[in-house]
């Protein structure tokens, strides 16, 4: 595991100039016109469309999950995520996601980026046998520099 430091100097790494910034205006935007639950569902489908667009092979083991989410994260050089399966639940960290283009604008960011997150695992989870009433939530309580999503039965 990295370390704080490494963290931010690979999440520093992941910025390209336009892109981040366009989206933390597209996120300013939402966040302007739209309550924050509202917020969370729009950003939430945008991330499920994202995993939609990118589907993921049919996982045999977590570890194979974890792979094939990694490859495509490296892909979009938006850091990596360790699965932690208990008998219970599923803990998803995220760690060296890019970081917010204006640091001024982090929190947006992060909470931004988790909901897009957020959408996505979940329609990965889904599609590789996920239950409906399995919830996946963003713990917002997460360790600075990573993004950390609980997958449990709500039931």
């Amino acid at each position: 595991m990295l370390n704080a430091s490494e963290l931010g100097y690979y999440r520093r790494q992941q910025h390209t100039s336009g892109w981040q910034d366009m989206l933390e205006i597209m996120l300013s935007g939402i966040a302007e016109n739209a309550g924050d639950e509202d917020r969370r569902q729009f950003l939430n489908l945008m991330g499920s469309r994202l995993a939609q667009r990118f589907p993921l092979a049919q996982a045999q083991t977590v570890g194979d999950l974890e792979d094939a989410l990694n490859r495509l994260w490296s892909d979009f050089h938006w850091g990596y995520v360790r699965l932690q399966p208990t008998e219970a639940s599923l803990t998803l960290m995220h760690y060296a996601f890019p970081a917010a283009a204006d640091e001024a604008q982090a929190s947006l960011w992060i909470a931004g980026l988790a909901a897009i997150l957020e959408g996505a695992y979940a329609q990965w989870l889904a599609s590789q046998g996920g239950q409906s009433h399995v919830a996946l939530r963003w713990q917002q309580d997460s360790a600075d520099g990573v993004l950390t999503f609980s997958y449990r039965n709500s039931l």
